[in-house]
């Protein structure tokens, strides 16, 4: 997950100053998902949160990062985390966001994905958060080539091949549920592609993505091929 959601903070006392007072009243919407369990609520948007009141209601949401929801929800030991629950939503169960949470990922870069695809900035501001410091994930591919394992790569228009990455584990079975995968630092990935030959670095297949050639990565960067 990435950018932001919204929790319905309506009915809890009014931040002083952008932030709630010792002693302050905060009450964060929830409901029941399916058996019975406790279910955390989260938003896209303002009028999603207006779905649930009645018309005219003075409703109250506080933002949140996307993993910040995750992660509030497995602390308070939620089973389920709806988004957007007057619908259409989705519902993620507990297993599924500890899954999301316990695999390394590279938040910066998934939300300047999401800023380049809501047009907030460009290729250039996306390469510079990808060379800054952080972590990949990389697919492993069982069956490209027989009886072998490799690391997943896609081929290019001019029959080159580039490799393939993500920004979290979702991402990779999103992609390919059947792909194992395993978390390398940012810096390593890159040079995988001087060393290994390959013509760029694909990110996030599945969407929001993004390419980038090895020349646009090593102009970056400052290194030459």
């Amino acid at each position: 997950m990435y950018g932001e959601l919204l929790f319905d903070i309506t009915g809890s006392d009014a931040p002083v100053d952008g932030s709630f007072a010792a002693g302050a009243r905060l009450q964060i919407r929830g409901g029941t998902g399916p058996g019975g369990g406790r279910a955390l609520f989260a938003f896209t948007c303002q009028d999603e949160i207006a779905r649930l009141y009645p018309p005219d209601t003075q409703t109250q949401s506080m933002v949140t990062p996307a993993t910040g929801a995750l992660e509030l929800a497995r602390q308070q030991r939620d089973d389920w985390l709806y988004i957007d629950p007057a619908g259409p939503t989705c519902a993620l169960a507990a297993a599924h966001i500890d899954f999301a949470l316990r695999n390394p990922n590279n938040q910066p870069l998934k939300t300047a994905l999401a800023a380049l695809h809501a047009g907030h900035t460009d290729r250039r501001g996306v390469l510079q958060v990808l060379l800054a410091e952080g972590q990949m994930l990389l697919a492993a591919d069982e069956t490209s080539v027989p009886g072998s394992v490799t690391v997943r790569s896609t081929p290019s228009a001019d029959g080159s091949r580039a490799l393939v990455c993500f920004t979290s584990a979702p991402e990779v079975v999103v992609f390919n549920v059947s792909d194992a995968f395993f978390a390398r630092p940012t810096q390593e990935v890159l040079d995988m592609i001087r060393t290994d030959g390959y013509s760029g670095l694909v990110i996030n297949p599945a969407g929001p993505s993004i390419t980038f050639s090895r020349d646009e990565i090593e102009s970056g960067s400052g290194l030459s091929g």
